[in-house]
Parts: C-alpha cells; sequence; structure tokens
C-alpha cells in the first residue's frame, strides 16, 4: 500500500507471454514473464509459477496486496491442482487469489459488462457475459481441435500454402519466401530445427505477422484472412445466440486484431452481416483483473456461480 492507496495485482498468462500489473493508485507497474503452452507429463504448476516469478522480478511487489486476480489460459482443469496453484500463489503475493481462465478477465477488460469478447492471440476462446451474469464460452479447445481464427490458425495456414507453393501444388505466393526465412532455409537440418523447437505453437502463431502483412497484396493471404475471419464471426454469433441479454456488442482482446488491419476490417463486416457491431476494447485484459477484483456486476453474479471447477475462487 502505498499513500493510502491498497495495492492490486493482475495476471494476465497466455502461450505467448505471461503479463502482470501491480496498481496502486495511479501508479502501474508492469511486467512480462514467458508463456505457458502444455508439456506432455506436466500439470503445469511449475511453469506458471516460473513464469509469474519472471514477471514479479522487474516490478516492485508490495507487501501486503489486497488481493490478486489471474487470468490463465494453461489455468488447471483438476479442482485439487487449481487449488493447490491459488495456494502457492497466496503464498507468492500475500494476499488473497482469484483465479479464473484468461478469457473472462479479457471480457472484463474489453467492455467491463454485458457483451461477446474475442480472445484472440495465439489460441482463441470467446466468451458471452449477460447482464443476468450468465455466460457462454465458445472455442478454447486448442491448436489441434479448435482455436478456430488464431494466431496460431492463420500462422499454420500461411506455412502450409507457403509449403505447398514451394512444391508446386499450391497457388504462388510471398509467403513462399517469408516461409524459407522463418525457417532459415527449407532444407532438412531447418526443418528439423523448426518442428525440434520447445515454443513451436508461438513460433508457428508468429507467422500470422507475415499473413497480416501480405493480405493487401497476395491473394492467398487474403483468402487465409478472410477464412479466419469467418471463423471468428461465425463463434461470436454462436456464443450470442445462446445468451439473449448478451446484446449486439462483440468486442477483443489481443493484437491479432489491431484495428484497421485485414483481419479486423473483415471480422466487422463479417458480424454486421450477422447483426452484431464490433466495438474497441475500453482497456486491456491487465485493467480487466481489477475489475474482477472490484466484484462490478455482471461479474460479481458470474464469479458467484463458478465452482472451484469451473472458474476459480476469490
Amino acid at each position: 500500500m502505498t499513500a493510502g492507496h491498497p495495492s492490486f495485482i493482475s495476471i494476465d498468462g497466455g502461450k505467448s507471454e505471461l503479463r502482470l500489473l501491480v496498481s496502486t493508485g495511479d501508479e502501474r507497474q508492469y511486467g512480462v514473464g514467458p508463456g505457458m503452452a502444455y508439456q506432455p507429463g506436466e500439470d503445469g504448476i511449475a511453469r506458471i509459477l516460473g513464469s509469474v516469478r519472471a514477471a514479479a522480478a522487474s516490478v516492485r511487489l508490495p507487501a501486503a496486496p489486497a488481493g490478486a486476480a489471474a487470468g490463465l489460459t494453461g489455468v488447471p482443469g483438476d479442482p485439487a491442482v487449481r487449488r493447490r496453484l491459488v495456494s502457492l500463489l497466496e503464498e507468492f503475493f500475500s494476499c488473497p487469489v482469484l483465479l479464473v481462465e484468461d478469457g473472462l478477465l479479457a471480457h472484463a477488460g474489453a467492455l467491463a459488462g454485458a457483451g461477446t469478447v474475442l480472445c484472440a492471440g495465439t489460441g482463441t476462446t470467446v466468451l458471452a457475459v449477460g447482464a443476468s451474469g450468465r455466460s457462454v464460452k465458445i472455442d478454447g479447445w486448442g491448436p489441434l481441435l479448435g482455436d478456430r481464427g488464431s494466431a496460431h490458425a492463420i500462422g499454420l495456414a500461411g506455412m502450409r500454402a507457403a509449403a505447398a507453393a514451394h512444391d508446386g501444388v499450391g497457388p504462388a505466393t510471398e509467403l513462399a519466401d517469408r516461409l524459407a526465412d522463418d525457417l532459415g532455409g527449407t532444407d532438412l537440418a531447418a526443418l528439423q530445427r523448426f518442428y525440434r523447437d520447445d515454443a513451436l505453437v508461438a513460433r508457428t502463431a508468429a507467422f500470422a505477422r507475415a499473413v497480416l502483412d501480405a493480405a493487401e497484396r497476395d491473394p492467398v493471404a487474403r483468402a487465409i484472412c478472410a477464412e479466419a475471419a469467418s471463423a471468428l464471426a461465425a463463434s461470436a454469433a454462436a456464443a450470442a445466440s445462446r445468451l439473449p441479454d448478451a446484446g449486439r456488442k462483440v468486442s477483443f482482446s489481443g493484437r491479432l486484431l489491431a484495428p484497421g488491419n485485414p483481419l479486423h476490417t473483415r471480422l466487422a463486416a463479417n458480424l454486421t452481416g450477422r447483426g452484431l457491431d464490433l466495438v474497441a476494447p475500453i482497456a486491456t485484459a491487465l485493467e480487466g483483473g481489477l475489475t474482477l477484483l472490484r466484484s462490478e456486476e455482471p461479474y460479481r453474479e458470474l464469479l458467484r456461480r463458478l465452482t472451484p471447477r469451473e472458474g476459480g475462487r476469490a
């Protein structure tokens, strides 16, 4: 606590990076740690704690914060593992911890109220929240089963199109040269380095930037963006249709949907065709953590409904 103001901590943990905010009155401190991709044979706790500690190392942690909210893409699904993680985070921060999925943090930051939010980054989660506090979640299936319209989906489609162009079985695209540059070549050694990369999911997602950059000039990249926008719009429409009191507003979280880029432009048009309105986010997911800690509606009612297995604890 500084000058009579309580301190709060907000954490937004995704597959590419983890971001941490310490808020004390008007003062903001930010830290960044590594992302948290799933690894075989582990429950993820050590990886999450390591990333949190790395982000916290670059800020001045308050001695006795009033509370912390952690929204994680890799939040443990097993209740016992989740309770253990909460306990360890509470021990580290010396305060109560609210642990939820990252999509809820994104929603509270982007809309701070009823509506639907596309949490589109390395992966994709779509969350609709109604005025009643009821919620509907779409996608969040991960890179093999879902993440439709995500950076990973766009990057993978771009890489596959580039490889097909190299083989002469797909249309020519400038993505072919971008892929060769990204891999450091197209020989066996370059491919082995790519597939052995511990950050393979994040690296694939990073190729989405090449696709978005080329979309205005390159028909292949443009088609990939159009397909991703359609997938995101379909998920938003599906979520909103199940929750009438969520209304027409759709917002977003993450750098993938930067206003004015080809994906954002196509998404806005697609949503309009479905009777939905794309609106700019009010704030970031980190600020959303502070909204949750303040128990503002409709999140107070939503958090009350959540069980430890479904969403976390205060």
